[in-house]
This record gives structure tokens, sequence and C-alpha cells, in this order.
């Protein structure tokens, strides 16, 4: 008597604890495939918002080569080349004085 007691105790522990398997896998699999079609969301969100900052940027990058080409335009030459007569100019004075 007291064997079959004690292996019904078993046998429903054991029922129990799997019973318990399946509902937690049931609930975590539905979280888990929320969470995952979330993830896919938010991640297509993030490469659309990559791509429009990457056109801003070629956008920006476009606009100061055209204003870096109109400060040649207006100086009329490289500034590198400016600032060598500068010092050219200033080394013949000091010779002339």
């Amino acid at each position: 008597m007291m064997i079959l007691e004690t292996l019904f105790d078993v046998l429903s522990a054991s029922i129990g604890a799997i019973m318990g398997a399946v509902f937690a896998f049931y609930l975590n699999h539905k979280r888990n495939k929320s969470l995952a079609t979330k993830l896919i969301v938010n991640r297509e969100t993030l490469d659309k918002i990559k791509l429009e900052n990457q056109s801003l940027l070629k956008q920006i990058q476009d606009k100061e080569n055209l204003i870096l080409q109109m400060q040649m335009q207006i100086l009329g030459e490289n500034p590198d080349t400016n600032k060598n007569k500068n010092t050219n100019k200033k080394k013949t004075k000091k010779k002339n004085a």
C-alpha cells in the first residue's frame, strides 16, 4: 500500500511538471514570437532612418563642396598661394628697408 502511494505521488508530480513545462513553453513561445516581430519592425525602421541620414549627409557634402567652389571663384585663386605671396611681400619689404 505504501509503495502504491509513493508511486502515485511520483507519477502525479512528474505529470504536473511536464504539464507546467508545456504550459510555460507555450507562453514563452507566444511572447518570443511577438518580440521577434517587434524587433523586425524596429530594424526596418532603423534601416530607413540610416538611408535617410546617408542621403542628408550626401546633400550636406554637396553643399559644402559648392560653397568651397564659390569661395575659390570669389578669391580667384587657391588660398594657399595667397599665403605664400603675403610672406614674399613681407620678405621684400624687409630687404628694401
